[in-house]
């Protein structure tokens, strides 16, 4: 089993509780998995540039040094040692303030050569009351109108990606308290992908 699946969704959704349990999951069914933050990678090749960000604001930083960043965050992940599938957590799209930014754009896309992209979703109302709950991390965006634009522009991004990189989407929800079954979803698609 091997190949890169990259699996975004926006703030709110639940992605990294679903990732956790595909990784304990994969884990307990032997499954041959590595789960990859993009964000940390970044947050790692900021530090070593002498900015220490709190990922959920390096949105904020220079755009060019954000390009720069992912870039060399995609080819750190492409050379992900091993056997296993690649599984790279990230988010299609980031709202910078010189607008709306992809989350992998054409050359962190070419990088990671994905295999599919998976897009973890759930009901709006559902993430805007996430969102507000959320004390750990810093989110821009709270209401449930909000949410709706986000899961579009996600989309998008996921489309323009899938066209780009010749490879199909997959939509998996995850509904409140029922992490457990989303990641048994988000599992067989990647060993039918990989």
């Amino acid at each position: 089993m091997q190949g890169t699946i990259i699996v975004a969704g926006i703030p709110g959704v639940g992605k990294t509780t679903v990732l956790l349990e595909l990784d304990r999951l994969a884990k307990e069914k032997n499954v041959p998995l590595k789960i990859v933050n993009f964000g940390n990678v970044m947050s790692e090749l900021f530090k070593k540039s002498g900015k220490t960000i709190h990922r959920d604001h390096m949105r904020r930083q220079d755009i060019t040094l954000q390009s720069r960043i992912q870039q060399q965050a995609a080819r750190i992940i492409s050379r992900t040692p091993g056997k296993a599938a690649v599984v790279v957590d990230t988010h299609m799209f980031v709202k910078t303030a010189d607008g709306v930014w992809p989350g992998t754009p054409q050359k962190v896309l070419e990088a990671l050569d994905p295999n599919m992209i998976i897009l973890i979703e759930a009901d709006a109302e559902e993430i805007a009351q996430r969102r507000a709950t959320d004390a750990t991390r810093y989110r821009d965006g709270g209401n449930v109108e909000d949410a709706k634009e986000d899961l579009q522009w996600s989309r998008y991004m996921a489309s323009c990606n899938a066209v780009l990189a010749g490879v199909p989407i997959q939509i998996v929800h995850n509904r409140d308290g029922q992490q457990a079954k989303t990641a048994i979803d988000l599992l067989d698609m990647i060993q039918k992908r990989t």
